[in-house]
């Protein structure tokens, strides 16, 4: 497994899912999928001390930190964070409770979860069981809702909406292709006091359905955008951009040449050539080219550009497809 993935499990096998423990059915409760995803332990909070002498019989003396605390694991004291005594955990069985409200929904099934860099980074993904049928792709999209809970590091308790399409594991949101950086994001901040809009959290799921028919209609739009074979060789190399003459070394042309042969790669791929032909094979292509392609330095890398954060090229790759459409 890779170094900063500790444990996890999945349901659905994705391109990004090849380790952890496979399971046939999906988790009914919280409590089974926390077991599942080796969330038994809980983020808990300790003094921090400084060592401010010797005493006479040479021992050290130390002394708590005024408005300081210790982000620890129970089950191992390993130190996840220092946070200022302001920052309140959410614990894994308290994230059970925004979990549950999530899951009063209906259709909404936990289809992975795990642990990332040591325990600083936990995560949960929900399949939204309603799939997208476009004409013209012969696969489906499924909406899905990723859940993070970071212990100590920047950031809170946050979900957000995103789409993937089954045959090649693409991620996308309505939102990040158009521009938008926030998205359909519902975050509990680790204050004391966030367990007062648990009952929110059901909006999260509500925003996920309403950007997946934006999706939707973004992705009919595109299917209705003819693209000519120079067309798509213009948008590879406008795409992946080569360096002014004079200003490129050969080590970066060859490393150009080799991003668009990819690029080239995945339009001719089962999963993009039967839609290679519209605006949407061309973005479909560059998203399958920057989720699964390009390299990432850790899981937890590809993690986040491909479900948590927004990654602009894909904006831009619809930019740039809308653009090539009328030259």
């Amino acid at each position: 497994m890779p170094a900063d993935v500790e444990s996890m499990f999945s349901v659905r096998e994705m391109p990004w899912h090849r380790e952890g423990l496979v399971l046939d059915q999906h988790p009914t409760t919280w409590d089974e999928a926390r077991q599942l995803a080796g969330l038994t332990w809980d983020p808990i909070t300790e003094a921090v001390y400084e060592l401010r002498g010797i005493d006479e019989a040479g021992e050290p003396l130390y002394e708590p930190i005024k408005g300081w605390q210790r982000i620890a694991r129970s089950d191992t004291s390993a130190t996840l964070w220092i946070n200022r005594d302001s920052y309140a955990v959410i614990d894994h069985g308290e994230m059970g409770e925004i979990i549950e409200a999530v899951l009063a929904q209906p259709n909404v099934k936990w289809e992975t979860a795990g642990v990332l860099d040591e325990g600083r980074s936990v995560w949960c993904l929900a399949l939204l069981d309603e799939p997208i049928v476009l004409p013209g792709d012969d696969t489906i999209t499924l909406p899905y809702l990723g859940i993070t809970n970071r212990h100590g590091l920047p950031g809170g308790c946050t979900a957000r909406a995103t789409a993937v399409r089954i045959v090649c594991g693409n991620t996308f949101r309505a939102a990040e292709l158009e521009g938008d950086r926030t998205g359909t994001t519902f975050s509990f901040v680790h204050k004391r006091g966030w367990r007062n809009r648990v009952d929110e959290a059901r909006d999260a799921v509500t925003g996920a359905r309403r950007e997946m028919r934006a999706y939707e209609e973004l992705a009919r739009e595109l299917l209705a955008i003819p693209i000519s074979t120079r067309q798509r060789e213009l948008f590879v190399r406008e795409f992946i951009p080569m360096p002014p003459a004079g200003l490129v070394t050969d080590r970066v042309a060859r490393n150009v040449e080799e991003a668009r042969d990819a690029i080239r790669d995945v339009l001719a791929s089962p999963t993009t050539a039967p839609v290679a032909h519209t605006a949407y094979g061309l973005v479909q292509a560059a998203g399958e080219y920057l989720d699964h392609v390009r390299r990432s330095r850790t899981w937890e890398t590809k993690l986040n550009r491909t479900l948590i954060k927004p990654e602009p090229l894909k904006g831009q790759a619809l930019k740039l497809a809308r653009q090539i459409a009328n030259v």
